[in-house]
């Protein structure tokens, strides 16, 4: 099963427990079924590790190698809340 670090704790797990996010249009969008095109960031389903990625500037713009306009995170939390990985 490959791996992928999580954008937040920086942790490596099976890509399947992660989240995925993908860039539409210039803003961070999850894709819960990880068939969007293009590179993906990933996330554990934890609101600690969606904190730490938003702590750190710049984590999802540097996993998904491009500039990222980032939703509110608290607005962001609740779509994650309803998505499994």
């Amino acid at each position: 099963m490959p791996e992928r670090s999580c954008a937040g704790c920086g942790s490596k797990k099976p890509k399947a427990e992660l989240l995925r996010f993908v860039v539409k249009e210039g803003a961070l969008f999850p894709d819960p079924e990880k068939t969007g095109h293009g590179r993906g960031a990933y996330i554990c389903p934890r609101r600690e590790c969606l904190k730490e990625a938003y702590r750190k500037k710049g984590s999802f713009s540097r996993a998904l190698k491009k500039q990222t306009t980032l939703p509110d995170e608290d607005e962001l939390w609740e779509i994650i809340k309803g998505l499994k990985p």
